[in-house]
């Protein structure tokens, strides 16, 4: 990778990443197909850190678009 990606770049990706996530927590925290508690806890974890990533990421954003 030789450019660093904006602002609006990571929180878009980050996004995606989260869809991931909530999908599947979706099919595999409950029902016939269920994953163990720790494989659970781990995605919950995961989709909260990128769910507070992106959301840093879409107010730098905001602040990028407001410094130009």
């Amino acid at each position: 990778m030789d450019e660093r990606r904006s602002s609006q770049d990571m929180a878009e990706e980050l996004s995606k990443l989260l869809y991931g996530k909530y999908d599947w927590l979706s099919r595999f925290s409950s029902g016939r197909e269920k994953r163990p508690d720790h494989d659970i806890e781990r995605m919950e974890r995961e989709r909260d850190v990128l769910t507070q990533a992106a959301s840093d990421y879409r107010r730098a954003a905001e602040r990028d678009r407001g410094a130009a």
